[in-house]
């Protein structure tokens, strides 16, 4: 069979090199592929959320129960909660960015169980001074 000079015959595997190759995105895929699949992805989501939810836990717990089990809770307080925790002052970007990180901070909380402080407690007494005392945790009462 005659073929034109400027024909040449070039296996499937061969015409990535003749289109011109891969773009970066394809590149990093055919080196990520092997080692990431579905559970990397997720665990990798997963401990992202985690990490955003650790940093926001504190105002999170602070701005809804703290106001709320404070011992000095008024109206006032309980009314300026939502606008206090929500809002940072900063613009719309910062006030999205801290709502998404309240979200983690609350999906964190319904994830996993929260360390109990009355577990690791110790209770004991001490005398010294003429009198009995009660110790809870290293603290006289």
């Amino acid at each position: 069979m005659m073929m034109p000079a400027n024909y040449s015959v070039i296996a499937e595997n061969e015409m990535t090199y003749v289109n011109g190759g891969a773009n970066f995105i394809d590149a990093i895929g055919a080196v990520t592929a092997p080692i990431w699949d579905v559970t990397n992805v997720k665990t990798f989501s997963t401990n992202i959320v985690t990490l955003i939810g650790n940093k926001f836990i504190g105002k999170l717990v602070d701005g809804t129960l703290g106001v709320l089990f404070s011992g000095n809770t008024t109206w006032g307080d309980v009314k300026a909660a939502p606008k206090k925790l929500f809002s940072t002052g900063n613009g719309i970007g910062d006030d999205i960015a801290n709502f998404l990180g309240l979200t983690a901070a609350a999906y964190n909380l319904g994830r996993v169980d929260v360390d109990n402080k009355a577990s690791s407690a110790s209770i004991g007494m001490t005398q010294g001074d003429g009198k009995t005392h009660v110790v809870i945790d290293g603290i006289k009462i």
